[in-house]
């Protein structure tokens, strides 16, 4: 069976998400590339099959509990998930004082509680499995908080501390996890 690696947020050929899909299914991971774009996550795939990989895209939503569960048991019957990769995120500049509740939400849903889901999610197959790991991308705003962006800064702060819990709870059962400021 083929280890297979799920990268989210993948989005335009050129992108953050689509080059990390390109990198591991060079290595000779099945890369299961997920995101809301069917016709960047077609061509992503498109690509790597040109170069002799394996890819699959599937069309979800990261804060979507159902769809990731979803996306998860899809990549598991093809083999074993051993890479995990949550690069979803959305820069949401504003100030805290003109934002809406929902905008504020919505920040948080896409940088953190989407991370939630896959951490959650990829431990579930990865104990069974003997182990793995997961990488949560983050920024600059993950450190510290800077004027305009205090949704973003407290989102991808959220995410870090999520991933350094999850490390330390997964840890002694064989699964890395990593928080990476890009």
């Amino acid at each position: 069976m083929t280890d297979i690696a799920i990268i989210s947020g993948v989005g335009p050929e050129q992108g953050m998400g689509a080059q990390l899909a390109h990198r591991f299914a060079k290595l000779g991971l099945h890369v299961f590339v997920g995101g809301r774009t069917a016709a960047s996550l077609d061509a992503v795939v498109a690509a790597i099959k040109r170069d002799g990989g394996k890819a699959t895209a599937v069309l979800a939503d990261a804060t979507d509990e159902q769809a990731t569960v979803a996306l998860f048991k899809q990549a598991r019957a093809v083999g074993p998930i051993t890479l995990v990769i949550y690069n979803t995120g959305n820069n949401t500049p504003g100030r805290i004082e003109d934002m809406t509740a929902a905008f504020f939400e919505n920040s948080w849903r896409v940088c953190c509680f989407g991370g939630f889901l896959y951490g959650r999610e990829a431990v579930k197959h990865m104990k069974v499995d003997g182990g793995g790991t997961i990488i949560f991308t983050g920024a600059s705003a993950s450190l510290r908080g800077r004027p305009n962006f205090g949704a973003f800064n407290s989102s991808k702060g959220a995410l870090r501390l999520m991933a350094h819990a999850l490390a330390k709870e997964v840890g002694p059962d064989g699964i890395h996890v990593g928080h990476v400021v890009i």
